[in-house]
């Protein structure tokens, strides 16, 4: 009974992830949510080889985690959420749903802002990764008209 409850908190959760919640959100406000609403075992800040920051939240008594990337500002840039095997299907049928296919593993958003990429999955492995990650505004991006 547990299980069922925390899978529909999670998938309460993954769909609010459809809403790219935590991008553009800044470091304080995610650690924040995270203490009211999220049951993680643990989390760990840390910094990437690429000296990129970044804190990390493990499932509590499921497999997967929550990691979050930020830029110099401490506002998110990316994350990536790991899901249990078992729920790749309904995942990918939501995404098709939600977004714009792409290509077999990554859907962009209809407004072109959020880009999701499904990671190459590891085989053997109970798991597999969405990468949530906002597009670099372009100079196009103003919407002014060109005039001579």
């Amino acid at each position: 009974m547990k299980h069922i409850i925390l899978t529909i908190v999670l998938a309460a959760f993954s769909l609010s992830a459809f809403a790219q919640f935590p991008l553009g959100t800044t470091k304080e406000k995610i650690v924040a949510y995270f203490g009211e609403h999220i049951r993680y075992a643990s989390a760990q800040e840390f910094k990437t080889e690429d000296g990129i920051p970044a804190i990390c939240f493990t499932k509590v008594r499921v497999v997967g985690d929550y990691t979050f990337y930020f830029d110099k500002y401490d506002t998110c840039t990316s994350y990536t959420i790991t899901y249990d095997k078992k729920e790749l299907n309904d995942l990918i049928a939501s995404f098709d749903k939600q977004f714009c296919r792409e290509e077999m593993t990554k859907w962009t958003a209809h407004n072109n802002k959020v880009v999701v990429t499904l990671l190459p999955l590891t085989k053997g492995a109970n798991f597999f990764s969405i990468v949530y990650k906002l597009v670099a505004p372009s100079a196009y991006d103003d919407h002014t008209l060109a005039s001579n």
